[in-house]
């Protein structure tokens, strides 16, 4: 309590020792006051503000970057170095030295079991350890790069022959790559089996030449033509002869594709039109797609198809199997039905019974004599047969498929010789047809 009461009293003490004194601050103490301010809020991070934190930031940037540019710029210069090539430039007509080359980076201890490596007539030499100088024979390689050579017809320094395009004030080497020159043309570079090739030599006429197939043939004419039967990868190799010597060769590949094998088989062998449903097998071999045509307007592409005629008839049938190359054959199948259960044939000669007429009726016994001229049919459910002689005069007439002819003509024989038919009627399945024909009545 007392210490209170003391600081109280010390301060009353210098408040009335203080109360009239003046103090009259410098002109620039404000001015002091403000940049020590800042110099503290500089310090301070403050984002609205540019402070030490900013340039901070700023110095590492350009410090990173620096740094990034370096190393890039020290492997492009690792990758292409300049180096100097006083001791690599050798002139033409200039003897190279034979003695041994040794890599500063191989002890003397070691130089003894050393041996000389030939890099195209300099010797690099080689210790026991099979380890080689890295660095002298990227300068040998450097060196036979750019070897100069004298141009004695216009006094001039140049590179070597395998480098062009070099300037004075270009560093770079650019090697020449010339194009194979084309001394044929084939009419095609692939195809089908059997594939035919035409060539044509773009040689000098003067020059023979020998061609090779790939296939084991050969041919010695200017401008031959080959035949591919076998498919596979030949390569045809054309050369130019000068002076019996090979002045030129180019050559090409011939690719063939296999053939495919259209082939099929019709089900059931005995069809009915248009009572059955008629159904292909598919054989074919080396093929992908499928093209049939059924002989009534109708098609498919189907593997298998199944079709139903509406009317009777013979069709022909036809496949055609492709390829993924292309490639196609085909297969038709002319009168696919020819074998239906619906058909009306006759012969084409009979001997008469010499005994007299029969009627016209005929069975086993008078069809293995040929007795009696019919004919043989399967679902004839109409029939109308008229047979006339060479001079149109008609002698014989039935409308019962039952009946033939026995070769009379009211009940007399009629004169042996050719005799034309006409029969017409209709089928089971309400097929209509008419058929002529001739027959030969055989001398008894």
């Amino acid at each position: 309590m007392k210490k209170k009461k003391q600081d109280i009293s010390l301060r009353e003490l210098f408040r009335q020792k203080l109360e009239n004194a003046e103090i009259s601050p410098e002109a620039s103490l404000g001015e002091k006051i403000m940049k020590a301010q800042d110099r503290r809020e500089f310090l301070r991070f403050n984002a609205g503000k540019f402070n030490i934190y900013y340039i901070g930031a700023i110095v590492a940037t350009v410090v990173s970057a620096i740094v990034i540019l370096a190393h890039t710029s020290g492997k492009s210069e690792q990758v292409n170095p300049v180096k100097p090539l006083v001791e690599t430039v050798t002139p033409v007509n200039s003897a190279i030295s034979d003695k041994s080359i040794v890599p500063s980076d191989v002890k003397p201890s070691e130089a003894k079991n050393t041996k000389s490596l030939d890099l195209s007539n300099k010797k690099v030499a080689v210790s026991s350890k099979g380890v080689a100088s890295h660095v002298l024979v990227q300068k040998i390689k450097i060196a036979e790069e750019n070897t100069v050579l004298p141009d004695t017809m216009n006094n001039k320094v140049v590179k070597n022959s395998l480098v062009s395009g070099i300037t004075p004030g270009r560093t770079k080497l650019q090697l020449s790559v010339k194009p194979p020159e084309v001394l044929f043309e084939a009419s095609a570079t692939e195809g089908c089996a059997p594939l035919t090739i035409h060539f044509v030599s773009k040689a000098n006429t003067s020059d023979s030449c020998r061609w090779s197939f790939g296939d084991g043939g050969f041919s010695n004419e200017r401008n031959p033509k080959w035949i591919f039967d076998v498919e596979g990868d030949y390569k045809i190799v054309l050369n130019i002869f000068a002076s019996d010597s090979i002045k030129a060769t180019d050559t090409k590949t011939i690719t063939v594709y296999p053939k495919p094998q259209a082939r099929f088989e019709i089900s059931p062998d005995n069809a009915v039109l248009p009572k059955d449903d008629i159904h292909f097998y598919n054989y074919s071999t080396n093929s992908v797609h499928y093209d049939w045509k059924f002989g009534d307007g109708s098609s498919s592409d189907l593997f298998e198809p199944v079709h139903k005629y509406l009317r009777f008839g013979n069709y022909n049938v036809r496949l055609v199997a492709t390829s993924d190359f292309g490639c196609s054959d085909s297969m038709i199948v002319v009168n696919a039905f020819s074998r239906s259960e619906y058909f009306i044939n006759f012969p084409n000669a009979f001997v008469p019974n010499t005994q007299g007429p029969s009627g016209g009726y005929y069975s086993v016994t008078t069809d293995v004599a040929s007795l009696v001229f019919h004919p043989v049919s399967s679902g004839v459910t109409e029939y109308q047969l008229k047979i006339f002689s060479r001079l149109g005069l008609l002698v014989f007439e039935t409308n019962d498929i039952n009946i033939g002819w026995d070769g009379y003509y009211k009940g007399r024989f009629s004169e042996p010789g050719v005799y034309i038919w006409k029969v017409r009627g209709s089928f089971r399945n309400g097929e209509p047809f008419v058929k002529t024909g001739d027959v030969t009545l055989l001398k008894y």
